[in-house]
């Protein structure tokens, strides 16, 4: 073997090690073990306040559909949860004019809980709302509007 051929052995020895480490890191590692909950592909219910009626799209849904949680960053991967004070908006949908509850908490590691700001009063069952995560990770979300709930697993980028 040649000196070219050894040294071309080398590099894509290199390149191959690479390729496989690079992929690794911990945050892809602590992502993978986050047991995401699966979006469904639904129309909800027609509501005066959205107009005009909403689409088709990815959402997290309890069993009886009273508790509807928009997932518009599982649509496309430009798109995801943050971290910080900027917050991300998420509609929801809950018996009409009840009082809904964000609450959350992080599942990988330690965190102050999420802060969930639901504004008073919608009369409808549409319900607009920014959720604050304190941190990146894996995050439970927690939602209850008179006796119904909704729970579901997100990741949250820095």
């Amino acid at each position: 073997m040649t000196w070219h051929t050894r040294l071309l052995a080398i590099f894509v020895s290199l390149a191959i090690l690479m390729a496989c480490t690079s992929t690794s890191t911990p945050e892809n590692l602590a992502k993978d073990a986050c047991t995401l909950t699966e979006a469904v592909w639904l129309k909800p219910p027609a509501d005066p306040a959205v107009q005009p009626d909403p689409g088709y799209g990815y959402y997290f849904v309890n069993e009886d559909e009273s508790i509807i949680a928009s997932a518009w960053w599982t649509e496309s991967n430009e798109y995801s949860l943050h971290a910080g004070d900027r917050g991300n908006k998420i509609g929801w949908f809950r018996p009409a004019g009840s009082e809904l509850l964000i609450t959350g908490q992080r599942l990988d590691g330690d965190a102050p809980p999420l802060v969930g700001e639901a504004s008073c009063c919608y009369p409808t069952r549409f319900q607009a709302s920014g959720v604050y995560f304190p941190a990146e990770g894996c995050w439970e979300v927690r939602a209850a509007a008179e006796d119904r709930k909704l729970s579901f697993v997100v990741w949250v980028e820095p």
